[in-house]
């Protein structure tokens, strides 16, 4: 009977492509977990009380691998003996099993560590913690990762600040001062604010990794896991949930994990925007792209994977906003899978568990079979790297203790124009080189450390392309500095965009409401505006212009003006490079266009984007003529896979233009039906298909060169 048990495990493993006891490097599916609970169709448990038969769990997960799925999540939440048979059958039949361990940290939101992470005595607590925690995993096979930190972690405020002789001590070590008694006593000194926000926040990862080690050793080859969400570690920290704008995870790293799983609130209920923006979420994945790219910066840049919590139309995930309106979005699911993969995610698992209605199900089952057709290629395959970033600035965000969230209303706009964008975070900004981006987007930012500073004026000075609304002026001391005014060639433009505070709660079993928000909220009905009504770079513009940003012009090149006279478009030459600024805030006239439900604002914002970088003679890899249609291409130099997903639009229709990936265009298939699409040749080798995507819709292409090279 054990041989047998083994032989079946083994003949599964083959079949697809896992080790047994391992996390599987040789996959040949994608991995997509969820939890074992009721299915709305097919066979299986359809929910109720009282205990489960063989038959029915076979059936359940049958059901479930039937949709697309290749893993299952322990524990399972069923009595002893039914999790026994739910594990054994998903593993024999080749699943994965993706397990949460519970926090092993001894720390987290609201409370000091105890013991002080910088004693002896924290890792032998964490280990007696971990090999309780961890026990069960002996008894799983096809175990490929393990949820071992708190979730969604972030210091809620100063109450989670420690004071022991240990972290005094650490401090003055790194620092060569005493530790501040207090946060509030050093509210107005630059100098030791920034250093004790950094050395409170450098903490959770000078924990993670200590437990990273014993985490490792106890559960073999599994990969360690933690989970970030949006609204605490993304600049939008300050006023929401959190006391200070502390965290962020571009800034605590990732070598204490191997895979990261983003937790967005889903597209399709709320995301944590401030104030108005929350209210009117449009254009609706904005924040979900702005905030993948922070965690592809992270995963990308320590080599570690990237993953997603998939939103579900269930009631164990946020009852409170289920309605008629989101019951009829049946494809949001598939919808929020495929952009997370198409956005550089190589795991998935739904947050939390599996649809209650038959159509979201099955079309959650169409997305994930058809991902599935590509399998563990894609896993091969990253998303390709934009030739564009937005500048992430951390200092800003600890030094004006500002939201920095919304700001992914520019981002959108300008890979919605450019065709992609990624994001650098300022940490990551150490040479004159900023990662071989040709293009560096400055939104909203004021405040750089001079060495970043120093850094970008370099890299224009040696080619690159900088486009900014806003031109930094201070230092991380917030002393007035004018290196990126030099390179802009202007001085002393404003910053002013619109105050927001609070999120916007669409609660639809008890009344919508406000939350984080408090007396001290400002007015957001009280703005400055501008016309635009000007030609520029071959555009004609008629623009209304929210919170202008007036500068006085040194060295540049106007090359348009507002209504009132002042600069609204200014391109600077410098060494062998070009830095335009843009006089007004992008993400307050953005927000606006779709306020007012004003498209042709919209569109005249996308064509000033595309007559920039074009002026600049930069070109995307990929592109949708159709901004509210998404493409995203993940590629190595064999294949590519190109996610061409509708979100917003009533007009199916696009052309998506392809250039510069890592070989030359051969056959494009799609992937749904086998069949080979036609492309046309255009101007310097660009590729275009024409695609047509019904809104929520998905297009998966497989794309493979002229001639295939060996592996």
């Amino acid at each position: 009977m054990a041989m047998h048990r083994f032989m079946s495990i083994l003949a599964a493993s083959l079949f697809f492509g896992v080790c047994v006891g391992g996390p599987a490097a040789e996959l040949t599916f994608f991995p997509a977990v969820t939890q074992f609970s009721p299915v709305p169709s097919g066979k299986g448990w359809k929910g109720g009380e009282g205990p489960l038969d063989e038959a029915t769990i076979r059936d359940t997960i049958d059901n479930i691998r039937a949709h697309g799925f290749t893993g299952i999540e322990a524990p399972t939440h069923r009595p002893a003996n039914e999790e026994a048979i739910i594990l054994r059958y998903a593993q024999d039949q080749g699943m994965i099993v993706s397990y949460h361990a519970g926090a092993l940290e001894l720390f987290g939101r609201t409370d000091p560590p105890d013991p002080c992470i910088y004693s002896p005595e924290y890792a032998k607590a964490v280990r007696a913690n971990a090999e309780k925690a961890l026990a069960p995993l002996k008894s799983i096979p096809r175990l490929y990762n393990v949820f071992a930190y708190q979730d969604e972690p972030f210091h809620w405020g100063p109450k989670s600040f420690g004071y022991t002789d240990g972290i005094k001590a650490e401090f003055k070590k790194r620092y060569g001062y005493d530790l501040p008694p207090d946060i509030e006593s050093i509210r107005n000194d630059p100098k030791k604010w920034l250093d004790v926000i950094n050395f409170r926040s450098d903490g959770f990862p000078d924990g993670w990794r200590q437990v990273y080690p014993i985490a490792k050793e106890l559960a073999g080859n599994a990969k360690i896991t933690l989970t970030h969400d949006s609204h605490n570690t993304f600049g939008a920290g300050f006023s929401s949930h959190s006391e200070l704008a502390i965290d962020d995870v571009g800034h605590w790293g990732g070598d204490f994990a191997d895979l990261f799983v983003f937790d967005i609130y889903p597209y399709m209920m709320f995301d944590f925007r401030f104030g108005r923006p929350a209210q009117l979420p449009k254009p609706r994945i904005s924040q979900t792209h702005y905030a993948f790219a922070q965690m592809r910066a992270l995963t990308q840049a320590y080599k570690k994977d990237l993953g997603f919590w998939v939103g579900t139309y269930n009631p164990a995930w946020f009852a409170a906003y289920l309605c008629p309106e989101l019951a009829a979005m049946r494809w949001s699911e598939r919808e929020m899978s495929m952009t997370a993969v198409a956005s550089g995610a190589n795991y998935l698992l739904t947050g939390y568990q599996i649809p209650v209605d038959a159509g979201h199900w099955d079309t959650f089952g169409d997305g994930l079979r058809l991902l599935q057709k590509a399998g563990a290629r894609i896993l091969d395959a990253p998303k390709v790297r934009a030739k564009a970033c937005m500048l992430f600035p951390r200092t800003q965000l600890i030094q004006l203790q500002q939201e920095y969230f919304n700001v992914g209303l520019s981002y959108e706009l300008f890979l919605r124009s450019f065709g992609e964008l990624d994001v650098l975070h300022e940490d990551q900004v150490t040479d004159d080189k900023l990662g071989g981006y040709d293009i560096l987007v400055l939104f909203d930012v004021e405040l750089l450390p001079e060495k970043v500073a120093n850094h970008i004026a370099a890299f224009v000075k040696n080619g690159g392309t900088v486009i900014a609304d806003c031109v930094p002026r201070s230092n991380e001391l917030r002393e007035p500095s004018q290196t990126l005014e030099a390179i802009f060639g202007v001085k002393g433009q404003g910053a002013d965009r619109i105050r927001r505070s609070g999120h916007w709660v669409p609660n639809k079993t008890s009344p919508p409401g406000w939350q984080c928000r408090d007396d001290k909220t400002p007015d957001e009905s009280v703005f400055s505006k501008d016309e635009w009504k000007d030609a520029a770079m071959g555009q004609e513009i008629a623009l209304t212009l929210v919170s202008p940003r007036p500068c006085v012009v040194t060295t540049g090149q106007v090359l348009a003006k507002t209504v009132s006279g002042q600069p609204v478009l200014v391109r600077n030459e410098v060494g062998k490079g070009r830095a335009y600024v843009l006089g007004f805030c992008v993400q307050d006239t953005y927000f606006r266009a779709w306020e007012d439900e004003d498209p042709d604002a919209r569109d005249q914002l996308g064509e000033l984007v595309d007559a920039v970088t074009s002026d600049a003679e930069v070109n995307a890899h990929v592109r949708s003529s159709n901004p509210d249609i998404e493409a995203s291409v993940r590629a190595n130099t064999r294949e590519a896979f190109l996610f061409v997903i509708n979100h917003e639009s009533e007009e199916p229709e696009t052309t998506v233009r392809l250039r510069d990936l890592p070989f030359p265009i051969g056959r494009v298939v799609d992937m749904a039906n086998d069949q080979e699409i036609s492309t046309t040749t255009e101007s310097q080798g660009a590729r275009d298909i024409e695609l047509s995507v019904d809104r929520g819709g998905v297009r998966l292409l497989n794309i493979t060169p002229e001639t295939v090279p060996a592996p």
